[in-house]
């Protein structure tokens, strides 16, 4: 019997080791190195570095658009530009210790145009 209780504390330990290297923490990044590894880049490395982001939100032409800039905004022979913001929550640190609540990624056709860090 204290053989049998023996194996099993040792089953379950290297058990939880093992369970415990494979559970990847989630990385935090300096403001700078943020911006260095991800400005201009495609949406396959946010994915591959940050996972899927909390959120997602399309950019859309709101109806009377152009009456509110006082100019036309139907563009017919134009290609559309395909606007996307991703959400990711503490993932970019402004001080030891202390992360962003929120950073916001535009994409513009699948590049990363704009890269923003809030607080609120």
């Amino acid at each position: 019997m204290f053989n049998n209780m023996k194996c099993l504390t040792v089953f379950f330990a290297f058990f939880t080791f093992t369970f415990s290297i494979q559970a990847e923490d989630k990385r935090v990044y300096s403001e700078n190195d943020f911006i260095n590894i991800f400005s201009g880049k495609p949406k396959a490395r946010f994915l591959k570095y940050l996972g899927e982001p909390a959120d997602k939100q399309i950019a859309i032409k709101p109806k009377d658009a152009s009456k509110v800039i006082s100019r036309p905004t139907d563009n017919k022979n134009k290609k559309k530009d395909k606007m996307e913001m991703w959400y990711y929550a503490n993932v970019v640190e402004y001080s030891p210790g202390k992360t962003y609540l929120k950073t916001e990624i535009t994409f513009i056709n699948d590049r990363c145009r704009s890269i923003s860090f809030f607080n609120q």
